[in-house]
């Protein structure tokens, strides 16, 4: 399939299956009222502000290919569709993030109300689809080049977290998994603490930093659980060693806070 036939959309999922929506999976729609989505179209995900752990704050956050559709559904009469070539972003992409985004399908006029079409499937071109694509990736320059294995390994890790499936081995089908589990933990845990930082509140996001409270090597039932993670800053400002030695009695004070509630089995309040 040649550029040409390929269309480009922002949509929304609110990754429910209830709505037949499986991120990076399966998406539903009324192909009937709408047809505007075909095989092999691209796709970015957008979580709309009514389904947003934000507190009405939409958010982007993956891209796909759209596939085949395998069945329809009996009570909606909409078509599921499979997502094929799923990209789970690095960070995902807040209203912040994109106030300076130079958006060209469409005039971005300082609000976002009605921006987005009302129907969740929002037709844009390739430049803002590679543009957004560039963006999400460029806010993290300290996550490696990940293979296409390890790509997928990452989403599949985004889709096991959803289901509160926490456990993960050292390698999975031959592939090392650390790479691919930090793609996806540490901008989880930043997402949690909205990206901020545990210690300081909202600090410049190019400082934040992601820690583990039990280490990767103790626990494997634990390694995709993103209430084992926090963010937080490293102080630039300081001489070097005294910045190390704040920050690490700083990182074991939280630290062993963090572990009592775990132990407490009570919930981590982000």
């Amino acid at each position: 399939m040649s550029n040409s036939q390929i269309n480009y959309f922002i949509i929304d999922s609110s990754s429910s299956i209830e709505h037949n929506d499986v991120d990076f999976k399966y998406y539903s729609y009324q192909n009937h009222n709408n047809n505007q989505l075909h095989k092999g179209d691209l796709i970015i995900y957008r979580r709309s502000g009514s389904a947003s752990e934000w507190g009405n704050e939409f958010y982007l956050y993956g891209a796909g290919r759209f596939g085949d559709v395998v069945r329809q559904d009996p009570t909606t009469g909409n078509d599921i569709v499979t997502i094929e070539e799923p990209y789970l972003f690095s960070h995902c992409l807040m209203k912040q993030n994109l106030r300076t985004f130079d958006w060209t399908f469409r005039k971005f006029k300082g609000k976002w109300s009605n921006f987005f079409n009302m129907n969740g499937i929002t037709q844009i071109n390739e430049h803002d689809y590679r543009g957004l694509l560039e963006r999400q990736k460029n806010m993290t320059p300290e996550i490696p080049e990940l293979s296409d294995e390890e790509e997928l390994l990452a989403v599949k890790c985004y889709q096991a977290e959803k289901n509160e499936m926490y456990f993960i081995n050292d390698e999975a089908k031959g592939i090392k998994t650390y790479n691919a589990v930090q793609k996806f933990f540490a901008d989880k845990v930043k997402f949690n603490y909205h990206y901020k930082s545990a210690v300081a509140g909202p600090v410049d996001e190019d400082d934040l930093v992601v820690a583990r409270i039990i280490p990767w090597s103790e626990n494997q039932e634990i390694r995709l659980d993103p209430r084992n993670g926090i963010s937080f800053t490293i102080l630039k400002n300081l001489p070097k060693p005294l910045q190390q030695g704040i920050s690490l009695l700083t990182i074991k004070v939280i630290l062993l806070f963090l572990m009592f509630q775990l132990q407490m089995q009570k919930p981590i309040n982000y």
